[in-house]
Parts: structure tokens; sequence; C-alpha cells
């Protein structure tokens, strides 16, 4: 560390310091509390490091604010500069892009960050994400598409991501289902900001059968409740572990109770055991459009020939949500799990 006048400014690049370099390039842009988080710094030295990389001209500091011009200041967001990405170069880094070709358009920023937020607290359960641009090219996308980027689980299962604030426009949701109709990709996550806009996203694409049934999977989450159920219970196993305090015992793998004569059903490949039933279970923790729709096809008739019911995993601020989307679906039973209950398993693995 030296001094420039009365600032202080780096004398030599730290591992830290190369570390938030090559953040602020692969990610464009990160708040201070991203970073402080990501790289695990008390707030004190996160400051501290901003400064001297900001004094140095490694890096430029701007404030957050919305689009809107009522909205007021949020804090600061941090960009590479040209100085920066030239330090990474010599330090060996591969670097492609210019610090202008990173710069964020005032529009896209709250997405961005959003989308950053999710990256930085799901990249310590091994999920992996790919950014915007990165997608487009791969997967020959419109290069205006709505598209926020993609996330890996941990079992290599990918999620092209979408990203609504708190407030959407019906124009920008019919995009995105263009975007999805007209992509051969076939998993997909939406992450609402607000409960207004899931509720939202929901009711206008439950009824676009032609959206729906091209995909694999539509999961549409509440952004903060995705941050926790992404860290577990992207892997359904993890999710009947859970339901076994519940007393949900999973039959599926027990030759015994498999029946060769019984028909198959999209979507209801899971048997368990209920209240002494035995039933299909459906876990819609994830509010998966795909599997609300393959409930819908298990009519009345299946039913009576089948004898199983359909046990649905809900939550205590999502059940009337599901119920409204299967109203007309009488041989279900719901598991209701309170939400406060569920994040705080999750907040303890």
């Amino acid at each position: 560390m030296s001094r420039t006048g009365n600032k202080q400014v780096v004398k030599v690049l730290q591992a830290r310091d190369i570390e938030i370099l090559k953040g602020l390039y692969e990610h464009r842009a990160l708040s201070t509390e991203q970073i402080m988080r990501r790289y695990e710094m008390s707030k004190w030295y996160t400051y501290k490091k901003l400064a001297l990389l900001r004094n140095s001209k490694l890096i430029s500091t701007l404030p957050i604010r919305g689009y809107l011009a009522n909205q007021k200041r949020q804090g600061n967001y941090h960009r590479i500069s040209e100085t920066g990405i030239t330090c990474l170069r010599k330090q060996g880094v591969a670097v492609e892009r210019s610090a202008d070709q990173l710069r964020v358009n005032i529009r896209h920023l709250p997405f961005l960050l959003s989308s950053n937020d999710i990256m930085i607290d799901l990249e310590k359960y091994k999920w992996v994400m790919k950014d915007s641009r990165q997608v487009k090219v791969e997967y020959e996308l419109n290069r205006g598409a709505n598209v926020q980027g993609m996330l890996t689980s941990p079992k290599g299962v990918g999620y092209l991501f979408y990203m609504f604030m708190h407030g959407i426009s019906k124009m920008n949701l019919n995009k995105t289902a263009k975007e999805i109709k007209e992509s051969k990709y076939r998993n997909y996550m939406l992450f609402a900001k607000s409960q207004k806009s899931f509720s939202t996203i929901v009711n206008v694409l439950s009824i676009d059968e032609n959206l729906i049934v091209q995909c694999q999977s539509l999961k549409i989450f509440p952004y903060v409740f995705a941050k926790y159920y992404l860290r577990l219970f992207e892997d359904e196993n993890n999710v009947m572990k859970f339901l076994e305090d519940y007393e949900i015992y999973d039959l599926s793998f027990k030759t015994d109770f498999k029946d060769t004569r019984r028909k198959t059903y999209d979507g209801l490949e899971r048997v368990v055991r209920h209240n002494g039933e035995e039933k299909y279970l459906v876990n819609l923790l994830d509010t998966d459009l795909v599997k609300v729709y393959n409930i819908k096809q298990y009519r009345k008739e299946m039913y009576e020939l089948d004898g199983r019911k359909v046990l649905i995993v809900t939550t205590s601020n999502t059940r009337k949500m599901h119920e409204q989307l299967l109203e007309e679906i009488y041989h279900v039973d719901y598991l209701e799990i309170d939400t406060g209950d569920l994040i705080d398993y999750l907040t303890t693995i």
C-alpha cells in the first residue's frame, strides 16, 4: 500500500484484489454488500479494500438507483476499469472484453444485480451461473432477449432463467413467453421479486398450454424463497428425506409396490405412503407449471381406475394459489409445510 497525495493506493496486488477484479470482470457489476458476502470480508475491510482499488483506478464506483427518476439511491455498485482489466491481463487472466463492453445499462442494472445475488447465494452449494451474454451466444438467442442467464444444478441440469422485478408489465411477460416458445431449450426458472409479480406470472403463464407442453420444467419462484429452496431441494431425493419428518415414505423403489399392470402417467412417477394410503407425490414447492399440467391430465376416470390420489407438497404461502390452479381436480390431498419452518430447515444446512 502507498499514498498518492492524501489517498492510499494499492502498491502490490494481493490475492484478494485479483479475486475481486476477476469477479467484477466476470459479473460486470457487484454491489458493496455482494462483494462483502462473496469474499467473506467484514464491512470495514470491504470499504477499505474497495477504496484502495478505486483510488488506484482499478475499479469505478457508482450509485445504485432504479431506472425510475423518483427512486432513491440504494448503495453503490462497482465495475472494473480498463486499468483493472490491464492488471488482470498482466496476472495471466484471460480477458477478452473491454471495460466499455462491460458497461451496464441503467435499465438492466436491477436485473443484473439480482441475478448476481442468486449466484452468490448458490455457488457455495455447487450451482454454476452463466451470464446472459454467454447464454445468448451459446443458444443462438436474440441479443435483445430478456433471459438473464443459465443456472446449472449440482447434478448438471441447466435452467435458463428470467428475473422479474416488483412491477411487471403484461407486454414484458408475453415477450418472455414468446422467447421460451421459440427456444429449443426445455428447462426454465422464473424469479419474482414481489408477491404481486409472482402471482401475475403464475396466473398468466398457467393458461398458456402451448408454452407449458414444450417445457420439461417451468419453475416459478418468489425470489427470496428460491435462494433457500435451491440450496438443497432441486434434488428430489433431498425433498423426500425432509418429508420423512411428516411421515411420508417413498415406495417408488420397492419392488413389492410395482405393478406392471398399472398405467403410468407423466409426472406421477413417485408413489408414497401417506395416512395409510398409497398416493402419487408431486412436489409443488417450486410451483412448476409442467407439474401442474401433468396433474390435470390425471383425470377423474383415470383416478377411478387407478385408485391413487395425488399428494401435493405446498407451503402456507402458496397453498391457496395451488388450489386455484387445480380447482377442477378433486382427487388431490395437500401436505402444507409452514414456509418459516421450511426456511429454518434449509438455513441450517
